[in-house]
């Protein structure tokens, strides 16, 4: 597996993900502020930071790569998308998912199997639940594993 990194410089070239889910984080959130993660439906994990001076992308390309970034409020509590098709969840810690409905219960259920203490937690298990909805991966990938991944590729 490999984690495709976007860049202002490359943007173009996924303009037509076809995305199942992603992560945004503001800047000081958990884990990396200002990382958007984005799964699609192959199972294929993009990331892109808009708060990166070098190889960040601005919010405009953002929002060509990622349409339902323009219906989306994001509150300091969480985020409501006004797409009727996405369904928003808030990780804690300033960070939010944001899936397409049709993933919503099947999401929903493996978050209550899991039984987390902490809701903060589902911030480290999202893409391997979703990898798993898909049937494309290990379902137990976590955000840890996603960062060892691409570390290994710089």
């Amino acid at each position: 597996m490999n984690v495709i990194e976007i860049s202002e410089y490359n943007y173009q070239d996924y303009l037509s993900i076809e995305i199942v889910a992603f992560s945004f984080a503001f800047p000081g959130a958990m884990g990396e502020g200002g990382a958007i993660y984005i799964l699609d439906n192959e199972g294929q994990i993009y990331h892109a930071n808009y708060c990166k001076e070098n190889d960040g992308i601005s919010t405009e390309h953002i929002k060509d790569i990622i349409p339902v970034f323009e219906d989306i409020h994001f509150g300091i509590f969480g985020s409501k998308s006004n797409n009727d098709e996405w369904v928003s969840i808030y990780l804690g810690a300033g960070n939010y998912l944001l899936i397409v409905k049709a993933y919503n219960e099947g999401l929903f259920q493996k978050i209550e199997e899991a039984k987390f203490q902490y809701k903060s937690e589902l911030f480290q298990y999202w893409p391997g639940f979703v990898l798993g909805l898909l049937g494309k991966g290990n379902d137990h990938l976590t955000m840890r594993d996603v960062w060892k991944i691409m570390d290994s590729n710089e």
